[in-house]
């Protein structure tokens, strides 16, 4: 019964891994990628390589003037302003505008409103529209799933059950690996390819099973919510999601009708944590020019798991007042809270993504080698019930898949640095570079035919672009390395090219010495003619 139980969790661990293994790669390659959003939104936008000021200058009579031209054409239904930070550093202003129509019986329009102003100057600053940065994160989370078929919802959704897969393979292969002490430290690199990724697969495996645990649920929780918070508002507010909102953080305060002039901006900035004493990130405005005002402060955490910690003041007095939309005090809000963080490492400093980088490669790194383990069994062992071609194209459906998101997330910082076309469009490029990377580098590992020097090739062409776009882009901005890390120029670009060079060469590096064929002595392959055992 013990060996038909191990059997069972075995073979729910395998093909629970096989069959999905592809689309768990794709899901935690860009989850790795995804952690250094704001590192790389800097590096891509020459209108963030502004030297933060020990002090910028006051803004609340520009900020003020610009809200007040705006409510003068309609309705501002959302308010907020951001301070500068190191990754963002200017003032931020964002406006959603409720425009009635002109025309009597024609559609409302909702407006959403950007602005951007020196932290020194207070010009308004160019605004690059949504490219690299933006869908490398957003394919993480969501695929960029059209919205014709569903949109955001159903790709986070996708993404969600990627999480569920991942528990499910953690715990089935926890379960089937009886000897887990030895496995712990068994490495066995001088033996056959099957071992080596055996064993790298194990050892990977086991040590980062608690980080992947952890991202594995997180991500579920992450993902599966837009599937859930529908169902709750069908089940308990009629489909109103709206109203479940509101029932879960609270209604927004109530305006009380008469007309008062607000808290300058600027004395919120010098407003501290009261007990952290952080400087203030952004603020979210409610009932903007009403007596009953009130603003929410957030800060950055420092060291705790949430994304932001808010404190809610009156917008006329700023006295501290009760708001439920900064309530983080109960046990749920704070479990609730700490979920993102988790997932993305944000509250901790660059170190802690390094590492989340590395333990997220890893977990990639796993799922592959467990498909190539699961191909080459059945292509090179008495295992497999289908023709040998079957398992080449599978094998090299795997390579393509693989190697192909590396080059795609490389070839777009070489894209960014080339793109010279309409802001308008940068996102949709940024798409159309992307899959088309993605998709030769499958049609390669097809058109070569040898999936070892396929990998080798294209992880090669994947470095080389990682040192390319560094290059350029410091010929193109007027930037170097040594100008930003030791001179005038803008340290956290620097910091971007030098990883990028070091990857490029680790991955070259790791391309050369990756077998350009596989060991003769080890070679079994079936032919064509001979019987396929039953599994």
């Amino acid at each position: 019964m013990d060996r038909v139980r191990h059997k069972r969790n075995y073979d729910l661990h395998s093909w629970t891994g096989v069959c999905l293994g592809m689309f768990l790669y794709v899901v935690c390659f860009s989850g790795s990628i995804a952690l250094f959003y704001h590192e790389v939104l800097s590096w891509e936008d020459p209108n963030k390589r502004i030297e933060l000021p020990a002090e910028p200058v006051p803004f609340n009579a520009t900020f003020t003037e610009w809200v007040d031209e705006l409510s003068e054409t309609g309705d501002i239904e959302f308010l907020n302003y951001t301070f500068p930070t190191v990754h963002e550093p200017y003032y931020r202003g964002f406006a959603h505008q409720h425009l009635e129509s002109d025309e009597p019986g024609g559609e409302e329009q909702h407006v959403n409103h950007f602005v951007h102003w020196h932290p020194e100057t207070l010009e308004v600053l160019p605004i690059q529209e949504d490219g690299m940065a933006r869908w490398l994160f957003d394919f993480h989370r969501d695929l960029m799933w059209p919205t014709q078929l569903g949109g955001r919802t159903v790709g986070r959704a996708l993404v969600g059950v990627a999480g569920v897969i991942l528990m499910l393979s953690i715990i089935s292969g926890i379960i089937a690996h009886t000897k887990i002490r030895e496995e712990f430290f068994t490495l066995r690199y001088l033996r056959s390819v099957r071992l080596k990724w055996q064993d790298t697969h194990k050892v990977l495996g086991l040590w980062g099973t608690p980080f992947y645990a952890m991202i594995a649920l997180t991500g579920a929780v992450l993902g599966i919510v837009t599937i859930l918070a529908p169902i709750a508002a069908l089940l308990a507010f009629k489909g109103d999601q709206q109203a479940l909102i509101e029932a879960v953080v609270g209604q927004p305060p109530e305006p009380v009708g008469v007309q008062a002039i607000m808290l300058s901006a600027d004395e919120v900035a010098k407003m501290r944590h009261p007990e952290t004493g952080a400087e203030p990130w952004y603020v979210v405005t409610h009932n903007w020019g009403d007596e009953g005002a009130v603003l929410d402060v957030y800060y950055k955490p420092e060291s705790k798991l949430f994304i932001a910690e808010g404190v809610s003041i009156s917008g006329v007095t700023g006295e501290p007042v009760y708001s439920a939309t900064t309530a983080t005090n109960t046990p749920g809000n704070r479990l609730v809270g700490a979920i993102a963080p988790l997932h993305y490492g944000t509250y901790g400093g660059i170190a802690l993504k390094a590492l989340y980088f590395l333990l997220g490669i890893s977990l990639a790194v796993i799922t592959a080698f467990g498909t190539m383990m699961w191909i080459e069994r059945r292509l090179h062992g008495n295992e497999g019930n289908r023709s040998p071609g079957f398992y080449r194209g599978l094998s090299r459906l795997n390579v393509g898949v693989s190697t192909g998101i590396v080059l795609a997330t490389c070839g777009l910082l070489v894209h960014h640095t080339l793109y010279s076309g309409a802001e308008a469009s940068r996102l949709m490029w940024t798409g159309w570079t992307y899959f088309g990377l993605w998709f030769a580098a499958i049609g390669y590992a097809f058109f070569r035919k040898d999936e070892y020097r396929a990998t080798m090739e294209v992880l090669l062409a994947s470095g080389a672009a990682l040192i390319l776009a560094s290059i350029l882009n410091m010929a193109m901005m007027g930037h170097t390395i040594w100008s930003g890390l030791w001179g005038d120029g803008h340290a956290p670009t620097a910091w971007v090219d030098v990883s990028l060079i070091g990857l490029g060469i680790a991955t070259i590096a790791i391309a050369g010495a990756l077998p350009k064929k596989r060991a003769e002595k080890a070679r079994r392959v079936r032919s064509e003619a001979e019987p396929i055992p039953a599994e």
